[in-house]
This record gives C-alpha cells, sequence and structure tokens, in this order.
C-alpha cells in the first residue's frame, strides 16, 4: 500500500519519543521492523485487510518478560504522538517489536531508560 504523509508524519514522531525520552536512535538497521510493521498497520487502516492475532503462547511469553511493562509504557507512549489508531492486533504485533528493540539496546548498551 501507499505510504501517506500522515503515516510519514506518525515514524518521525515515534523516532522522536524515542530519541526524546530514551536518547535511542531508530534506524534501518535496528528498527526497520518495527517501523515497517507500523507503516503496514497503518496501510491496513485504509485497505481493511484483516490479521491474525499473536498466538497464546507468544502473548504468555511477552507477559513473562521483564521489559513488559516498559513496553506497554512505550506502546501507549506511541500511541500518544501518533494519529493512526492501531486496533488490539496491530498492538500485539507493536509490543512485540517494542519488546525487541528494548532488548537489542539493553544488549547494545545504548539503552539507560
Amino acid at each position: 500500500g501507499m505510504i501517506t504523509d500522515a503515516d510519514i508524519e506518525d515514524i518521525k514522531a515515534v523516532i522522536a519519543l524515542f530519541k526524546d525520552k530514551y536518547g535511542v536512535t531508530l534506524e534501518e538497521e535496528n528498527a526497520g521492523t518495527f517501523i515497517a510493521h507500523l507503516c503496514a498497520a497503518y496501510g491496513r487502516l485504509v485497505s481493511k485487510e484483516p490479521v491474525d492475532g499473536l498466538p497464546k503462547e507468544v502473548i504468555d511469553e511477552l507477559e513473562s518478560l521483564d521489559t513488559y511493562d516498559l513496553s506497554k509504557k512505550i506502546l501507549e507512549e506511541v500511541m500518544q504522538v501518533t494519529k493512526n489508531p492501531l486496533n488490539e492486533t496491530e498492538q500485539g504485533y507493536a509490543l512485540l517489536h517494542i519488546n525487541n528493540l528494548i532488548a537489542q539496546f539493553k544488549e547494545s548498551g545504548e539503552w539507560h531508560a
């Protein structure tokens, strides 16, 4: 699908959020999949293409991670700074990506929040 100006604004807002609040820079190599997911999710808002939710075992595993609460908080912040809505299914995938991002940044020593 097409990426709209509004989508680009939202992505920029998300990048700014991570930079300003958590001191990390989202780039192609570390955040490509997360940003691609957001763009795809925004595209599905228009196309109404259905998406299967995350499998129960993936959700259970997510909820057991020590970064889960932080990821949830960041997801809420992401939704505050963006105009495109994310339904529950898309939020689940976003949570997964945010968790992975935090893990990557912690591993590389870039995460200071």
